[in-house]
């Protein structure tokens, strides 16, 4: 792994395309129109953005803290600052606009689960990953010779473990971590130690990822139609519904999310070594990325609102399906990422900067420094 220093341009780039996927997960889960196979599968294929967020974190974060010695509880201070106090102030905001004190919901009980929104688990998980970060690190070290053994541990754990989601084993005493395995980072862990490995020895991956980026592309695709056929064969052969078909902790998932996430890499690398198409754009919607993802569900609620008072949400159930999940896909995604987007740079520049974006008040001379979360602009990450 090289010294910190040199800034990830690409990094910049799978960060925009992670946000994409997650917020047209979210566009296709509220779409209007009841689920149909079409629509689970375009979601095997959205929905790999939690696996691909926490590959990035750990690997933005390993990265961005190098061989070097950490000072871990300043270390800790800087991210829990950067992700707790967004995440109690969203968690409010979500509980407020989804009518809580009104119908009774227990606000403590939203902040302790993460379940005052669908996307923020992920905070929770971020912050179990920073609590027990330096004994990763400590674990890379101690293994540095045996990485390629530890990441075959790390991969048979996490499909392992899937497999045992989707089955809904009964594992005694840890039976309720099969069942409910989202805010908890035991879940996500294979992901977690593959990202730390792969920015321990990002040299020699990026080398080679430059090498082979055809393979890659060719990889990424065949993962993507064997996770579709997969889909259809839970759909058509086993009589599964879509939604039930299309769950994120499965197998083949987990192959596919690391797929994805390779790709990603390899289309950053080439972004970056061809003259960093749109670069501005880019780097801006990266270093709002986080203030994106926390906010992009509140204006989403806002949208369905509007087309539901203009009639837009009663006009869709006379269309096809296929053409409203088009819509969806190829209109009102990048209409929402792009509102997301204007409305975090503005908030960027305000005092609540922080609270609303996780992000340190943008200033005119230079960019403020960030959290190592996989959603902003690393510090660190250069």
């Amino acid at each position: 792994m090289s010294a910190r220093g040199e800034h990830l341009h690409y990094v910049d780039l799978i960060r925009v395309l992670t946000v994409g996927l997650v917020i047209g997960t979210h566009v296709l889960a509220l779409a209007p129109v009841p689920p149909t196979v079409l629509d689970g599968a375009l979601g095997m294929v959205f929905h790999v953005s939690r696996e691909v967020f926490f590959l990035l974190t750990a690997f933005v974060l390993t990265y961005s803290t190098g061989r070097k010695q950490v000072r871990w509880p300043r270390f800790w201070r800087r991210r829990y600052l950067f992700v707790v106090v967004p995440y109690v102030v969203w968690t409010v905001l979500y509980f407020l606009a989804d009518g809580g004190p009104f119908l009774g919901e227990n606000l403590l009980h939203q902040l302790l689960t993460g379940t005052a929104r669908y996307h923020l688990y992920f905070l929770l998980v971020s912050m179990q990953i920073y609590l027990v970060f330096p004994l990763i690190r400590a674990l890379l070290r101690a293994t540095e010779r045996w990485h390629g053994a530890l990441l075959a541990g790390a991969a048979v754990f996490q499909l392992t473990f899937t497999y045992a989601v989707q089955q809904q084993w009964d594992l005694g005493p840890l039976t309720g971590w099969v069942r409910t395995p989202d805010a908890l980072l035991p879940s996500y862990l294979g992901y977690v130690l593959a990202g730390s490995i792969a920015a321990w020895h990002r040299d020699a991956l990026v080398t080679w990822t430059r090498r082979h980026a055809r393979a890659v592309f060719a990889a990424c695709a065949a993962m993507i139609t064997l996770s579709v056929a997969v889909y259809l064969v839970h759909v058509y052969a086993l009589g599964q519904p879509p939604l039930q078909a299309s769950v994120v902790f499965q197998p083949v998932v987990a192959a596919e999310s690391v797929a994805i996430a390779w790709a990603f890499l390899a289309a950053g690398l080439r972004w970056q070594e061809s003259g960093r198409f749109g670069e501005k754009l880019v780097t801006a919607t990266s270093d709002a990325s986080f203030g994106i993802y926390l906010l992009h569900p509140l204006v989403l609620q806002g949208a369905l609102l509007g087309a539901t008072s203009i009639g837009l949400v009663g006009f869709a159930q006379t269309v096809p399906n296929a053409v409203v999940l088009g819509v969806l896909v190829v209109v009102a995604l990048p209409l929402l990422y792009l509102v997301s987007g204007v409305v975090t740079a503005a908030a960027r520049r305000t005092p609540a900067s922080l609270a609303l974006t996780g992000r340190a008040r943008a200033r005119a001379s230079r960019p403020a420094p960030a959290p190592e979360l996989a959603l902003v602009n690393s510090g660190g990450a250069r």
